[in-house]
């Protein structure tokens, strides 16, 4: 009887599941292995494969959707971060289950600096179009008086 009340409740659950779009499976996925998963919430490298162990222990969503979650995970800037220091990779209890490689620090690295390249335009070319606002250079005309008034004083 157990069996068949938690198989209608799993059925449930994946009918559920499959009526939200791929990327609310995919917000879906990622909060719990965050709740889950201290390794993963923490950024720590994960071992090579830990989508194949995130599968089994997620039968309730498909492989696709799952490999699409880790995937989103590994390209955060944080996680980025942590595999480029290098260091141990973890398994999905926090176990250390060998090293990161040279190349995949380098590799890691080297996305880091892309991504941050790609913002520093934008930031740029923001703080350009802000001073040149005729509002933005009146306040702080003002801003400017003001303060020397004070200082006067």
């Amino acid at each position: 009887m157990m069996t068949d009340q938690n198989s209608a409740l799993a059925q449930a659950f994946q009918s559920a599941i499959g009526e939200k779009s791929a990327r609310q499976q995919q917000i879906m996925i990622i909060e719990l292995l965050y709740q889950r998963y201290p390794v993963m919430k923490q950024f720590k490298p994960l071992m090579i494969g830990v989508h194949k162990e995130l599968e089994k222990a997620l039968p309730q969503f498909g492989a696709n959707h799952v490999h699409r979650a880790i995937a989103a995970h590994c390209r955060k800037v944080r996680y980025l971060k942590s595999v480029a220091r290098g260091g141990k990779r973890f398994d999905l209890n926090g176990k250390p289950v060998g090293d990161v490689t040279v190349e995949e620090k380098t590799a890691a690295a080297k996305f880091v600096q892309n991504i941050e390249d790609r913002k520093k335009p934008q930031t740029a070319t923001l703080a350009a179009e802000v001073t040149a606002d005729p509002i933005v250079t009146e306040v702080t005309a003002v801003t400017e008086e003001v303060g020397s008034d004070k200082t006067a004083e």
